[in-house]
């Protein structure tokens, strides 16, 4: 019971937020550095087998972006996963990590991070702010081996959201006044999720933008031979300031709930779910 109830309690750790972007331009130089720190702080209830699972959860990610260079339509970039601070409690069980203690990156959950700590990644992102996939890079769901694994996923697969880069930048639209309003909606393995944009005020050059939306999950995982499916639906709202002029974010903070079912082994686990998130971006 206890080993599936810290399965539960991985998937249920870090339900991601990360936007799409719109038909604005995203203006960066070449050599500019940026930090990345995104603070995650989760609730979660679960019925199963007559018991009540109650999870809380803290996760602080740091990313470190360097521009390149721009070419043709894109920014070249080198990203890089800089810290990951873990805190988890499910049933009085508890798991903490910090990959800036050494301790912590030679004991078991280390493992599953030293391949992407510190590790500097090529980033593509092109000027609407989207990320740029090899056409051979892998974005299916793999098997994980571990919790950390599942707990690294749900992060947001790092290349994907670009090692940070889908967190720092907004693409606001051309000639951008108070009201202007633009949505987007994405699909990706499983995640669906409609954002609306509106720019609340500019003062200074810096928009504050109202973001609301949806996001419905239909995802599966396997660990350790147990096929863990996710059923979720939920809404998330906020507010995050930006340059006008380049487009990149200095404070995001949002909310997010969302409720649902986890199936594993033959069970049907009711849960819900409270997360807030708040990220901060910093010209390096």
């Amino acid at each position: 019971m206890k080993k599936i109830t810290f399965f539960i309690a991985a998937v249920l750790t870090v339900p991601a937020m990360i936007f799409a972007q719109n038909g604005g331009t995203v203006k960066l130089s070449n050599g500019q550095k940026y930090s990345v720190e995104n603070k995650i702080t989760t609730s979660s209830s679960s019925e199963m087998q007559g018991q009540s699972m109650e999870t809380t959860a803290d996760v602080t990610t740091v990313y470190n972006i360097e521009v390149n260079d721009a070419k043709d339509d894109n920014y070249n970039m080198t990203n890089k996963i800089a810290t990951v601070k873990l805190n988890m409690n499910s049933m009085g069980q508890n798991i903490s990590f910090d990959s800036d203690k050494k301790e912590d990156m030679d004991g078991q959950m280390g493992a599953s991070f030293k391949d992407i700590i510190n590790q500097p990644k090529p980033v593509i992102m092109d000027k609407g702010g989207n990320i740029v996939l090899s056409k051979d890079a892998d974005t299916a769901t793999k098997e994980s081996a571990s919790q950390t694994d599942m707990i690294l996923k749900q992060l947001g697969d790092p290349q994907i959201i670009g090692y940070g880069a889908k967190m720092a930048f907004v693409a606001i639209p051309t000639d951008a006044k108070v009201g202007t309003a633009w949505k987007d909606s994405t699909s990706n393995n499983g995640v669906t999720r409609v954002t609306n944009y509106v720019i609340k005020a500019i003062d200074n050059g810096v928009a504050t933008i109202t973001v609301s939306g949806t996001e419905t999950r239909d995802t599966k995982m396997e660990m350790q031979g147990m096929e863990i499916n996710t059923k979720t639906t939920g809404t998330f709202n906020g507010e995050q300031t930006a340059d006008v002029k380049t487009g990149v974010i200095n404070q995001n903070n949002l909310t997010a709930d969302a409720k649902g079912t986890i199936s594993v082994m033959g069970q049907e686990i009711p849960t819900t779910i409270k997360a807030t998130s708040a990220t901060t971006v910093k010209a390096l």
